[in-house]
C-alpha cells in the first residue's frame, strides 16, 4: 500500500505526529509549506487569515503526478477552527484512493473542542474520509506512540474496508 502522510506544521508538534505516523505505516512523508508566514509579518497575517478564513497560498511539497493508496493529511487547530494553510492544502493533494485527517491541539478547553476543525478539513477535502483523529498535546508529550499506532490501525482498517467496497 502506497501511503503519503501530508502535514502543515507551525509549533513543530502536527510535525512529530507526522514523523510518528510515517513510521507506523511505512509511508513517505511530505509538508505543507506557507512562505507568506515565514515572513517577518507572517503572525499578523497568520492572525487574519484565522480571523478571516483567508485560505493562503501554500506550496504541497510531494510528488506531483503520484498515485497514493491514501493520503493522511494533518494539521494544528488555531481559535477553534482548521489552521488555513491546511485548507489550502487540501485543495492540492495528489491523487488516492482513500483520505484520512487528524488535527494537533491544546485540546484543554471545553468551550472550543477541535472536533469542528476535523468537520472543517473534510468539507475542504470535499472527499470522504476512512478515519479521523485528534491528538491532544499530552498525546504528543505523552503516549504518542500508542496513540498514532491506534491511528494508524484505524487507518488501514477503513481503507481496507474501502478497498473491499465496505
Amino acid at each position: 500500500m502506497r501511503i503519503l502522510v501530508l502535514y502543515y506544521s507551525n509549533t513543530g508538534n502536527t510535525r512529530k505526529v507526522a514523523q510518528a505516523l510515517a513510521d507506523s505505516l511505512g509511508a513517505e512523508l511530505a509538508e505543507i509549506t506557507c512562505q507568506t508566514y515565514l515572513r517577518w509579518y507572517g503572525p499578523l497575517v497568520m492572525a487574519w487569515d484565522v480571523f478571516t478564513r483567508h485560505r493562503p497560498p501554500v506550496i504541497v511539497v510531494a510528488p506531483q503526478h503520484a498515485h497514493y493508496d491514501l493520503v493522511i493529511v494533518g494539521g494544528p487547530v488555531w481559535g477553534a477552527r482548521a489552521a488555513p494553510p491546511v485548507l489550502s492544502g487540501l485543495g492540492h493533494l495528489p491523487e488516492a484512493d482513500a483520505l484520512a485527517l487528524y488535527v494537533t491541539c491544546r485540546g484543554d478547553n471545553p468551550s472550543s473542542p477541535p472536533e469542528p476543525a476535523v468537520a472543517e478539513m473534510q468539507a475542504a477535502a470535499g472527499r470522504p474520509t476512512v478515519a479521523t483523529q485528534v491528538f491532544r498535546e499530552q498525546d504528543v508529550r505523552g503516549a504518542l506512540r500508542q496513540t498514532v499506532d491506534a491511528f494508524a490501525d484505524a487507518v488501514r482498517a477503513g481503507a481496507a474496508g474501502l478497498a473491499a467496497g465496505g
